[in-house]
């Protein structure tokens, strides 16, 4: 199936170049200007105008760039989901693209820590990246509305704490686990972290700017993302080492793909192999078909380190979540 691009470019504020990543360089950044520290706001959360640095243009696409770690990683736990909703709006039925909205509309308080309007979200990604679950961390991509969402925030909870960069920094504390929110006119950011953790938000927009992602340390990770491209869903994570020997028992990460077209959808089940890795073709069909049941195996496929198994299900038996 070919592979697609997003709807479009989510929104720039100002000319000029903002974040940016791609699969084998380092993500380059226009300059900023040092980061600012202004006092907690009030309750309404509304910065002054003095206080509140112009915003750049950013983007979630492409989402590699995205995949970092604002507190540190557990050994073989990072994952990730990466759902373009805009992608899914263009390609499926309405009524599928109408009840992942929903989807969104109904979850995203629970997501992000506010409601956010399902008509401003183009694309989120979620990334778990450490042994607690506290600890995950989603950014979302689309047009935001600042100001409605201080408000929000500040309803919820979140007391407004500076910027870092052009990023507005939120935070709340609830049974000793601090979430972190970053607010921006393009992105939103919401971080678990430990109460004791310093400024997660920066450290993760750190990371990002300087191309520092998880994905360049981890090989098979990296492979995977290639692998995907622009695909309306996926979602990979690295896999401990095996004790028992099995067909892809050596597999160093592993992932699922999705791409609507109207009625169907196709699917892939990917794995990621050592440098020079051997297999059988026939036991791997059958360990997928196995540990994965109900996905298709209408085509099998090896690219170097990649083996992966794809075919068309019915759309209404998918779920992008």
């Amino acid at each position: 199936m070919q592979r697609r691009h997003y709807l479009r470019t989510l929104g720039a504020l100002t000319a000029g170049s903002g974040l940016a990543g791609c699969a084998d360089s380092a993500t380059e950044t226009t300059s900023t200007g040092e980061r600012s520290e202004t006092p907690p706001a009030t309750a309404t959360a509304t910065a002054t105008t003095t206080s509140t640095p112009q915003p750049t243009s950013r983007t979630l696409d492409p989402y590699r760039s995205w995949l970092v770690a604002p507190t540190p990683v557990t050994p073989h736990t990072y994952e990730f989901t990466h759902l373009s909703l805009a992608a899914v709006r263009r390609d499926a039925t309405p009524s599928f693209a109408e009840s992942l909205d929903t989807y969104w509309r109904q979850r995203s308080e629970a997501y992000f820590g506010v409601p956010i309007p399902v008509d401003a979200l183009d694309a989120v990604l979620t990334v778990n990246h450490a042994g607690d679950p506290d600890e995950s961390y989603r950014v979302a991509g689309g047009s935001f509305d600042p100001d409605a969402l201080r408000s929000a925030l500040a309803e919820a909870g979140f007391t407004a704490t500076g910027f870092v960069d052009d990023v507005q920094r939120f935070t709340r504390t609830e049974d000793g686990v601090r979430r972190v929110v970053g607010l921006h006119p393009d992105v939103f950011l919401t971080i678990g972290a430990p109460d004791a953790t310093t400024d997660p938000l920066a450290t993760a927009l750190d990371q990002q700017a300087a191309g520092e992602v998880h994905t360049a340390d981890d090989s098979g990770l990296a492979a995977l993302v290639d692998y995907f491209g622009t695909a309306d869903y996926a979602t990979g994570y690295e896999l401990e080492p095996a004790e028992d020997t099995y067909p892809l028992s050596n597999a160093v990460a592993t992932g699922r793909r999705l791409d609507i077209e109207g009625d169907t959808t196709w699917t892939e089940r990917v794995y990621v192999l050592p440098p020079d890795a051997t297999i059988d073709r026939a036991a791997v069909e059958d360990k997928i078909e196995t540990r994965h049941a109900g996905q298709p195996i209408e085509e099998f496929r090896r690219e170097g380190r990649i083996v992966a198994v794809g075919g068309e299900v019915e759309s209404s038996l998918v779920r992008l979540v």
